[in-house]
């Protein structure tokens, strides 16, 4: 990996583990503070740091595996980070990379959270006096023990972290019985052992897994003389292999305009200018359902208004790649300032074009000369 990449590489990193440091003080604080006499329900703490974990460990496993972009690839994909790291997700997804480091920077992602909770755990317990009760209308302390018994089995060799019946009975608290003796601070290890084995521990683990397989991707990619995370190069290189796509000026039908990047009303007026009206104008992004797209390409062209500097991003051909466009799917790169459209750069609209030519029959669309 070049110099630069790698630069990009670690500042991607830090901004994705600053954001779930915030993330995990700001939510654990919140579940944490308590009701107004200070008392924490145990099976809030329960959700936040065990069930949740756990569940978006495997979401994300499942993720890697069946090729899905996850809530990590979203966030990266918002329209609020440098533009080099736009430019660095579209080298790595040239090089079918692009899973393996999503998957790393939700681990990232994840761990930070997960620090971010215990900083607040840890606060909380040396600066007051956290009560620890549980609430529940349809649960008993006899139903409850066996369920956190299941839960702490993993930590059966730390006796004090073990929830017993006595510590469940006497934390039961009743509002309705305005039972505000109901209260426990012995808690404090379980829950601590809940952060750390389901968030902390795993979580810091599939992050060495994934490290470990981009350095061995990276070492026989190198032995191999391929490009992987060539910043500088890779377009270049991928443009000698991949052709690129036509560039039409006209469109044959109807057309729905699909905003990628929430574009300005002078640019949404310049194409209806240059193109006439669009039957209708709808926003696009990677939550976007694919069956609602292909039912737009039986009725109408699909012409995709994108931001010709930026650099085309993996979630945006995961959408285009998953619709039989046929000959009626169109890319329109248009650049723009806050007053007018601007002619876009050659540079840019070949880049674009290589993109359009990965995805089987979709077109560059531009304006003609009289526009």
């Amino acid at each position: 990996m070049t110099a630069p990449s790698h630069s990009i590489e670690v500042r991607i990193t830090i901004a994705l583990a600053f954001l779930g440091l915030v993330l995990g003080i700001f939510v654990s604080i919140g579940v944490l503070s308590g009701d107004t006499q200070g008392r924490v329900n145990v099976l809030y703490l329960l959700l936040l740091f065990a069930i949740l974990p756990a569940f978006s460990l495997l979401l994300s496993l499942l993720f890697l595996v069946f090729k899905q972009n996850g809530l990590t690839g979203i966030i990266l994909s918002l329209p609020v980070w440098p533009k080099e790291f736009s430019r660095f997700q579209v080298n790595i997804g040239l090089s079918g990379q692009r899973r393996r480091w999503l998957f790393l920077y939700s681990q990232v992602l994840s761990l930070a959270f997960g620090v971010g909770g215990v900083i607040v755990f840890f606060a909380l317990l040396l600066g007051t006096d956290v009560n620890f009760v549980w609430r529940s209308t349809l649960l008993k302390a006899a139903d409850l023990q066996p369920i956190l018994s299941v839960i702490s089995a993993p930590w059966f060799f730390w006796s004090d972290a073990q929830p017993g019946l006595e510590l469940v009975q006497q934390s039961q608290n009743s509002r309705i019985a305005n039972d505000g003796s109901a209260y426990s601070e012995n808690w404090w290890q379980f829950v601590l052992a809940a952060q750390l084995t389901y968030n902390l521990i795993p979580r810091a683990l599939m992050l060495l897994v994934a490290r470990w397989q981009l350095g061995s991707r990276r070492f026989s990619d190198a032995g191999s003389n391929a490009a992987y995370g060539e910043i500088d190069n890779s377009l270049s290189k991928v443009s000698s292999a991949v052709s690129l796509a036509p560039i039409a000026h006209s469109l044959p039908s109807a057309y729905v305009l699909l905003d990628w990047n929430s574009a300005p009303e002078q640019c949404r007026g310049f194409v209806t200018r240059s193109f006439g009206p669009p039957a209708s104008q709808l926003p696009l992004n990677a939550l976007t359902s694919v069956q609602a797209l292909a039912a737009i390409v039986d009725t109408a062209c699909i012409v995709v208004l994108v931001k010709s500097w930026e650099p085309p991003l993996g979630e945006l051909a995961d959408i285009l790649k998953s619709v039989n466009a046929g000959q009626k799917g169109f890319i329109l790169p248009l650049d723009w300032d806050k007053e007018s459209v601007r002619p876009t750069s050659v540079a840019h609209l070949q880049e674009w074009q290589r993109f359009a030519a990965t995805l089987g029959d979709w077109k560059i669309l531009q304006p003609g000369a009289n526009s």
